[in-house]
């Protein structure tokens, strides 16, 4: 059974997210739980569970400044200027990235995450 996280101890680890409700925390760490493993470590899986309910928020532009880029649908801007604007976009996110995950700077630690503690595939 996976620990129960609650929405204090995910804005401890991330204060971008002070702002957000319970119940909207509650809704992504809810989300976020079958996404991970369940022969992965205890610790592992909190941080799993927390950095895809933090992946998920930004996309849903909350919490901090990568979410008020998601709620400019601006995730994939590398630099902006303003005088003669020149907007200068991220490359595409990696291949190996599966769905939006190489969009917030939590989805790609999740990534790394779920890499480190998944089964690898041996083909003979």
């Amino acid at each position: 059974m996976a620990e129960t996280i609650t929405p204090e101890a995910f804005r401890a680890r991330f204060p971008a997210f002070a702002g957000v409700p319970d119940a909207a925390i509650a809704g992504a760490l809810a989300e976020a739980a079958p996404r991970v493993g369940a022969g992965w470590p205890a610790a592992e899986a909190a941080l799993g569970r927390m950095l895809h309910a933090a992946h998920t928020l930004t996309l849903d532009g909350r919490g901090g400044p990568e979410a008020e880029l998601a709620r400019a649908g601006a995730l994939d801007l590398k630099a902006l200027r303003s005088g003669t604007l020149h907007l200068e976009r991220r490359d595409a996110a990696p291949e190996d990235l599966p769905g939006t995950l190489g969009l917030t700077s939590f989805g790609r630690r999740f990534h790394e995450v779920m890499r480190r503690n998944s089964i690898g595939v041996a083909v003979v």
